[in-house]
């Protein structure tokens, strides 16, 4: 069991992040500071407003110890796969595209939403892995990417689908999971 407070950054913080870093980055954070049954400890410090949208009780119930060997000490870590791939948060939404072009020297493929304003653009990893990166972006502001996509979006092509999903590790990206390597069939080739 793991029990967790939820405080203010305390003085001896805030000077020690000083020292450090030569200013007060404490300023706006919660301290949250864990032990768990075998009576190991570790703290993280979060902004106010992630405490405050994801919860305290989402990172209670998410919350777990893990010892890091290179800093000889254990962390404080949660995940956040089930806030961001929550499908009442980020709801399962179908966009269907149409293909543009290879980017030229980064072989990324460009998209078009055909019933949106926005152009996307699939970084795939194949053959390295079974991934694709998929992030929106404005052709009007010269190829500026805007963000990823958010998870639980599902790009339809041709009738195939590819659907992206949060992870801790990397992020939003269509991992081997929901990868579709015959999405666009051209571009593997």
């Amino acid at each position: 069991m793991l029990n967790l407070t939820f405080t203010m950054p305390t003085a001896d913080d805030i000077q020690r992040t000083i020292s450090l870093f030569g200013s007060n980055l404490m300023e706006g954070n919660i301290k949250i500071i864990a032990t768990d049954d075998d009576g190991h400890t570790a703290e993280l410090f979060r902004l106010k407003e992630v405490v405050e949208q994801i919860g305290e009780e989402y990172i209670r119930s998410h919350a777990f110890l893990k010892y890091n060997t290179t800093l000889n000490k254990w962390l404080l870590l949660y995940s956040m796969k089930d806030y961001h791939n929550d499908t009442e948060r980020n709801p399962e939404t179908v966009i269907k595209v149409e293909f543009c072009e290879i980017e030229p020297n980064t072989g990324r493929e460009v998209y078009k939403g055909i019933d949106t304003e926005y152009y996307y653009l699939r970084e795939n990893h194949y053959p390295r892995e079974f991934s694709a990166t998929w992030y929106v972006y404005d052709k009007r502001c010269a190829f500026e990417i805007v963000d990823k996509a958010r998870p639980n979006l599902i790009f339809e092509y041709n009738g195939e689908r590819e659907k992206v999903r949060y992870d801790d590790f990397t992020g939003v990206a269509a991992y081997s999971d929901t990868y579709n390597r015959n999405f666009n069939p051209a571009v593997n080739e």
